[in-house]
């Protein structure tokens, strides 16, 4: 049992498809997936406890364990890099970015927890360690853990010029949204503005088709749609009436009133954030 629960951080992302094919399996042969599992873990202990001898061909203890207990975390980083890789074509790129925060607070609760409770610091200490570890976990827990629907974010198309004056031409109004991953004032007003539920609210209601530019790798035509607003940087966020030659200019910093007014002054419509 020891072994099992020792082994499961390192194997258990490897097992996972064989388990996940095992339970789809008759009975009977499940059964025997999951004892050829238990065999595989168990065979090193029952070779060694039938030939006693062979303990003497095993490494002796000694200050290399401790180097090869640091080296086997790169094996554990790279499985974690392949798992976020997965996961960032399942969710968005706000999705991903809350993953890779709530890691970054697991990992330090866990630093917490070495570096404190388990120290060799004092009662102080140890609570201060206990209750900052515990805040961060559940902190990353809450933040990485998928707890809304997804088809009620905002659905971002590709930007362009042309799909700009084919959806005035429709009648449409159209948000743009000139951003950057590198952008961190970018992604503080995605996360200010579109999540709240008022905003997302009026884009359903007035039928705002959101375009996003995304200057990320600096895209040359990105690039001269900022300089003919005289802008050399992002955020830059512009608002298209469907009779109006010109866009409505958004500031830099974005809250949900000024979106609402905005697209309130171009849908001729009252809005409110409250």
């Amino acid at each position: 049992v020891l072994a099992t629960v020792v082994a499961t951080p390192c194997s258990a992302p490897f097992l996972a498809p064989a388990l996940g094919a095992a339970l789809a399996l008759p009975a009977a042969t499940s059964v025997l997936v999951f004892t050829v599992i238990a065999l595989g873990l168990a065979v090193p202990y029952l070779i060694l406890s039938i030939f006693p001898g062979l303990v003497r061909f095993l490494p002796r203890p000694g200050p290399w364990m401790e180097a090869f207990k640091q080296f086997m975390a790169f094996p554990l980083y790279a499985t974690v890099a392949f798992l976020v890789w997965v996961l960032a074509g399942q969710v968005s790129e706000a999705g991903l970015l809350k993953v890779f925060v709530a890691l970054i607070l697991v990992a330090m609760a866990a630093w917490a927890y070495g570096r404190w409770v388990q120290g060799l610091g004092g009662t102080k200490a140890r609570r201060f360690g206990f209750t900052f570890a515990g805040v961060a976990f559940a902190a990353g827990l809450w933040l990485g853990f998928p707890s809304h629907d997804v088809s009620r974010e905002i659905q971002w198309e590709k930007w362009s010029p042309q799909r700009v004056a084919e959806l005035q031409a429709q009648g449409r109004i159209v948000y743009v949204d000139f951003t950057a991953r590198w952008c961190a004032t970018c992604q503080s007003n995605k996360a200010l503005v579109f999540s709240s539920e008022k905003v997302r609210q009026a884009f359903r209601e007035l039928e705002v088709v959101p375009l996003k530019a995304d200057w990320t790798n600096r895209d040359p035509e990105i690039t001269r749609a900022l300089e003919a607003f005289g802008r050399s940087a992002v955020p830059f966020n512009l608002i298209y009436a469907p009779d109006a030659p010109e866009p409505i200019v958004l500031p830099e910093i974005l809250t949900a009133d000024i979106v609402l007014e905005a697209l309130a002054k171009a849908s001729g419509k009252r809005l409110s954030a409250r």
